[in-house]
């Protein structure tokens, strides 16, 4: 396992290499560093890491020339999602589209009735329970 401290100069070392560390905290990771081979080998890594995307930055590699038409035709063929969508949905609720519809409409109504009735015997009883309330007094 590695050291606290080792764990927490690692952390500091790409602040190091964008030269964002300064003073006593610039000065301490350095000293780390000529002490402790595994950090080294972390740094040496770092820097090895930004010389090769500086020159990348420097010289982009060129695409290659059958990239552009690959992609546009992978982009017109049906992805998988549109491919499994129909069939995957009529082998899961094993209704055709058109029923699926029906049986959703019909769900809708027969809710939105039994909501209404609910809501009437409720505001009869309520009624009910207000005129018994007046023939007491």
């Amino acid at each position: 396992m590695t050291p606290k401290f080792c764990r927490e100069v690692q952390a500091q070392l790409p602040a190091l290499a964008g030269g964002e560390l300064s003073g006593w905290s610039d000065r301490t990771v350095r000293a780390h560093l000529r002490r402790c081979p595994e950090c080294a080998g972390q740094w040496a890594d770092q820097q090895q890491l930004g010389t090769g995307l500086s020159a990348l930055r420097a010289h982009p590699p060129e695409p290659p020339a059958q990239l552009l038409d690959t992609l546009l035709d992978q982009a017109r063929e049906p992805g998988l999602r549109a491919r499994a969508a129909v069939p995957a949905r009529g082998a899961l609720s094993g209704a055709r589209p058109e029923l699926s519809v029906a049986f959703l409409t019909v769900g809708a109504l027969a809710s939105t009735a039994l909501g209404w009735a609910a809501w009437q015997g409720g505001r009869s009883a309520w009624r009910h329970g207000a005129r018994l309330a007046t023939r007491r007094r």
